[in-house]
């Protein structure tokens, strides 16, 4: 690789990071501001049936896309179906957040893995579907490490999780 391709990757990766940031603040910045306006707490609550379609779908997604990620054998059948699998999980997944709510009944900043992975997950398949496997590979990635993210973010303390796990 030269080093014009090498500061063109840097400079490209750089401009994603910060796309990234800016959507996230962007996100986070309009649920304050809907907040601040909403003013007093909903009476939603989240629907039980929400909690369990939202672990139905999330707890094989996990496994499933490490197992398509790092196995050797990419591109076989076994990879284009488990991969239709885990796509389908991961779009259940994220509707579905969107009716698990925070103790306000608004939505909270965890949700904007929700949306990056709406966002996301269409466009790693088109970059399989045009044979743009690096991007798709890159793509999946880090939809799989926002699922990671948003698990870890979800066990918090005083989250849905932690009290169902926890008590």
């Amino acid at each position: 690789m030269t080093a014009l391709a090498s500061t063109r990757n840097a400079s490209a990766l750089v401009r994603r990071i910060a796309l990234t940031v800016l959507l996230i603040a962007g996100v986070t910045a309009l649920a304050i501001a809907v907040r601040l306006v909403a003013g007093a707490p909903s009476a939603y609550r989240t629907p039980p049936l929400a909690i369990w379609v939202h672990l139905a779908t999330v707890l094989p997604a996990l496994p499933l896309g490490a197992w398509l990620l790092w196995r050797p054998v990419k591109g076989d059948t076994a990879h284009r179906i488990g991969g239709r699998v885990w796509a389908l999980l991961m779009l259940v997944t994220a509707i579905d957040s969107f009716w698990i709510r925070t103790l306000t009944g608004g939505i909270g900043p965890i949700h904007v893995f929700s949306v990056l992975t709406l966002v996301q997950l269409p466009r790693a398949i088109w970059f399989a579907r045009m044979g743009d496997i690096d991007r798709h590979l890159k793509t999946m990635r880090g939809i799989f490490f926002g699922l990671v993210a948003a698990g870890v973010f979800a066990m918090a303390p005083g989250r849905t999780l932690w009290a169902l796990l926890f008590g």
